[in-house]
C-alpha cells in the first residue's frame, strides 16, 4: 500500500503515523533504540506489506498487467488502491479526507530519528497536498510519473494512463473487495502489540 493507505491504518490501529512511514525507509532488523511507538509503526508497515503483496486481489490486479507495466506492477496497483481509497474515504473512516490530512499533517513532525528523505518527503506531502491529490486519476498518473524519476533508467510508468483506464474498474472492484480485509488485519495485528 501507498502513503495514505498506511497513515490511514496506523490511524484505525492507534499506532504511530510516523512509524507508518518510516517503514519506507527503515532496512534490516528494526533499531531496538528507536521509541517503540517507532518501532511498532515500521513492524506494521511491514506486514501490511507482505499481506498486500500476497493476497490474491492485489497479485491478481499485478498479473493483470501487460508487458511492460507488470514489471512495476506492485507500485501501479499500491497507487491504484490509495487512488480508491481517497475516492471511497467516506466507507473508512468518520473524518472527510480532507479534515485527516489536516490531522496527520499536524501529527507528522520531524524528529531526530526521521531520516533525511522522510523529512522531506513529509514536507512535499504538506506543501502539495500530495494525500488529497490521490483522490483525482491525474493525481495517480502525475505521481506514477514522478516515481519514474527515481529510478535510474526510464520506466513505463508515465505511459500507464490507458492501460489504467482499461483496467479502471477491475482496480476497483480488487481494492473494494481487498480492503475491509487489510484492516481486519491490521487490527488484529494492533491487538498483538496492546497485549
Amino acid at each position: 500500500m501507498n502513503y495514505l493507505a498506511h497513515l490511514h491504518l496506523a490511524d484505525i490501529s492507534k499506532t504511530s503515523p510516523a512509524g507508518a512511514l518510516l517503514g519506507e525507509y527503515a532496512r534490516g532488523t528494526v533499531d531496538a533504540s528507536l521509541p517503540a511507538a517507532l518501532q511498532t509503526g515500521i513492524i506494521l508497515h511491514r506486514r501490511i506489506d507482505s499481506f498486500t503483496d500476497a493476497h490474491p486481489l492485489h497479485a491478481g490486479r499485478v498479473q493483470a498487467l501487460p508487458p511492460p507495466f507488470r514489471r512495476f506492477g506492485g507500485i501501479i496497483t499500491d497507487m491504484m488502491f490509495d487512488h480508491f481509497l481517497a475516492r471511497h474515504w467516506c466507507r473508512y473512516h468518520a473524518l472527510p479526507l480532507d479534515s485527516f490530512v489536516q490531522q496527520i499533517h499536524a501529527r507528522l513532525q520531524p524528529d531526530r530519528y526521521w531520516p533525511e528523505a522522510m523529512v522531506r518527503l513529509v514536507s512535499r506531502m504538506k506543501q502539495n497536498g500530495l494525500l488529497l491529490y490521490y483522490r483525482e486519476f491525474d493525481g495517480i498518473i502525475t505521481a506514477l510519473s514522478r516515481i519514474d524519476r527515481r529510478f535510474k533508467r526510464p520506466t513505463p510508468l508515465p505511459h500507464c494512463r490507458p492501460v489504467l483506464e482499461q483496467h479502471y474498474a477491475d482496480f476497483e472492484r480488487a481494492f473494494l473487495g481487498f480492503y475491509p480485509q487489510l484492516q481486519h488485519y491490521v487490527l488484529r495485528q494492533a491487538l498483538g502489540f496492546a497485549g
